[in-house]
């Protein structure tokens, strides 16, 4: 194992926070985000009753989309694929030439892991290489003392890591790599330490992702290729400085809480990943 990186003890991280806010603000300005934008306007806003009806024929998904559509980002339905249903809108002028409500009619969609072809714009990119000062270890046992699981395991396209509350696990991808679950724990931690009753989603996922760009910044890991855009894919929900700006306190007091604990953890024993939670191995 690798000697263990040791933070000063609560320093003040605000600087920190301001490079976030200039990234994400960069990116904001730049051809990578307004393609981004492009892209995802080609997707369409489903209803509640819509998501329901997914959820219901195919729980995993996370992207959908019509034929067509999938065909004008680049990608083909696979072959024998079956489509999801839902309810589209039917709309004829009224009197009035203003365009009316006139019934629902059943239309075929596609969850993106039914597609293949190329790959989808993001404005995130994945923590790529390896994990040469033990992150994951030293983030898993902060987890592990505040007594959630971790479970390394497969999860559905775009999705890195999920806290489960109800079952205290940390669940992680289980094929990313070492660096991106680090910080992925650390995001998770985030939430575990500041969004027990958080109702604002996009409020929670800027803060978690702000302690996690902390906590890597921190530890001598820079994760701003990830945290800036997955901050700035939250935006069309908030204005993601102003959140940085707001909870600026709540997220230095998480990270530091995180980083605390890593600075007078022990040394942590590396084990084959499915030891720490009594499950074999993802």
């Amino acid at each position: 194992m690798p000697p263990k990186t040791r933070p000063p003890s609560r320093p003040d991280r605000r600087h920190l926070l301001d490079a976030l806010e200039a990234q994400v603000n960069d990116l904001r300005r730049s051809e990578r985000w307004a393609t981004y934008l492009s892209h995802q306007a080609r997707f369409h806003r489903y209803s509640p009753r819509n998501v329901l009806l997914i959820t219901m024929q195919r729980p995993e998904a996370t992207q959908v989309a019509g034929y067509r559509t999938w065909q004008s980002l680049g990608r083909n339905v696979r072959r024998g694929e079956q489509a999801l249903s839902i309810l589209a809108p039917m709309r004829a002028k009224g009197p009035d030439d203003e365009p009316r409500l006139t019934g629902f009619r059943w239309v075929s969609v596609f969850d993106v892991e039914q597609t293949e072809g190329a790959a989808l714009v993001s404005p995130v990119s994945i923590l790529e290489g390896g994990d040469p000062n033990g992150l994951e270890d030293q983030l898993a046992e902060v987890a592990l003392g505040l007594g959630l699981r971790l479970e390394h395991v497969d999860l559905p396209t775009g999705v890195n890591g999920e806290l489960r509350w109800s079952t205290s696990t940390l669940a992680l991808r289980a094929d990313n790599p070492g660096l991106q679950r680090a910080k992925t724990i650390a995001h998770e931690l985030g939430h575990f330490l500041l969004h027990r009753h958080e109702t604002n989603r996009a409020r929670a996922e800027i803060e978690a992702e702000s302690v996690a760009y902390v906590v890597m910044a921190s530890l001598g890991a820079d994760a701003t290729s990830y945290s800036a855009g997955y901050i700035a894919s939250w935006l069309e929900h908030d204005d993601g400085p102003a959140v940085i700006a707001r909870s600026c306190e709540s997220i230095q007091r998480a990270a530091a809480a995180i980083l605390d604990r890593v600075a007078t953890a022990p040394a942590v024993l590396v084990m084959p990943r499915g030891d720490r939670t009594g499950r074999g191995a993802a």
